[in-house]
């Protein structure tokens, strides 16, 4: 995702300390201050951890198209969602949502982390790599694979005669070429660390290693990463605990009002009017500014024209005068 810049960050900063509303007239604050159920309000945030910010810049990185419940984070918003009764919080369903969000990035990464014991399980069980021989060393191995076929040969002959001695001897000599063979193509060096192994953080799916020295293992444990599902799983739980599973019958919180319309959708349709005429408001005022430029502009335009129309005048008219001065000295 887009990383905000300087401006983007000190703005939302302003906005969450403030109020977006905060370059508006006193008068006006209180009818453009934002509420905690406004839209563009993240909800998660309120329900105190959003994901998106929590793994912002990590490999786990939450992408922003998650964000369905807005994407500003308003403390003001967020001290009012605190005020309300736990009931009462219940019944806007935003902590059932971030409890189902949660435990379905917990399952991912959990997912995540037994993939990664697997590959590391078999990648332990994978046998060195083999050797490059060289000419001399393949040409030494055929000639030996050759010898080890004729002994067998001569040790199946003797056995059939039975010459059952001397046909255990051949044997240990074939034994002996076959071992010849394994030094040959045995690799030159060892496997580097061979008491090293990898282990899968349980909590992040980060890989770790046997060898890893105190400073290396308390920067993972101080990372971003790791910091950011502890918190995960620890809000999880806590969600769990407190809130719990969504009841089957839970509905959003609506009233019914006499006409049989829900308050909650009048709520939203009284804000949603309130908006347009904000707007409208907002473009009218545009529209008187833009006409006063305009008239200001079509008067300069005119003054100028008036004022090069009176310049030709006095032009023509030192022409003329000069033109009939001349006609007077002819005579």
């Amino acid at each position: 995702p887009e990383r905000p810049n300087t401006m983007d960050a000190q703005r939302a900063l302003l906005d969450s300390l403030m109020g977006a509303e905060r370059n508006a007239a006193l008068e006006d604050r209180e009818k453009f201050r934002r509420k905690f159920h406004d839209r563009s309000i993240c909800k998660p945030f309120l329900c105190g951890l959003c994901p998106i910010e929590t793994l912002a810049q990590t490999k786990s990185e939450v992408l922003t198209g998650e964000h369905r419940a807005g994407s500003e984070h308003d403390l003001r918003c967020k001290q009012e969602w605190e005020n309300l009764d736990p009931e009462e919080r219940k019944e806007y369903g935003y902590e059932y949502d971030l409890l189902e969000w949660l435990d379905k990035l917990v399952k991912e990464c959990d997912a995540t982390i037994a993939s990664e014991k697997k590959r590391v399980a078999e990648k332990a069980e994978e046998p060195p790599p083999e050797k490059k021989l060289s000419e001399e060393e393949q040409e030494r191995v055929l000639k030996l694979t050759a010898e080890i076929d004729e002994l067998v040969v001569e040790a199946e002959r003797l056995g059939e005669n039975g010459e059952v001695e001397k046909s255990k001897a051949v044997g240990e000599k074939v034994e002996a070429l076959k071992f010849q063979i394994d030094q040959i193509k045995k690799p030159d060096k060892p496997r580097s660390f061979p008491n090293r192994s990898l282990v899968v953080c349980e909590v992040s799916g980060n890989l770790l290693c046997s060898t890893d020295t105190e400073d290396r293992k308390a920067r993972h444990y101080a990372g971003r990463h790791y910091t950011g599902w502890t918190a995960i799983r620890a809000k999880l739980e806590e969600l769990k605990k407190d809130v719990g599973e969504r009841p089957s019958d839970w509905r959003p919180m609506r009233q019914k009002n006499g006409d049989g319309r829900s308050s909650g959708n009048n709520r939203d349709r009284s804000r949603e009017r309130g908006d347009r005429d904000r707007d409208r408001d907002r473009d009218r005022r545009r529209g008187d500014r833009d006409r006063r430029e305009r008239d200001h502009r079509d008067r300069d335009r005119r003054d100028r024209r008036r004022r090069r129309d009176r310049s030709d005048s006095r032009d023509r008219r030192r022409r003329r005068d000069r033109s009939r001065s001349r006609s007077r000295r002819r005579r």
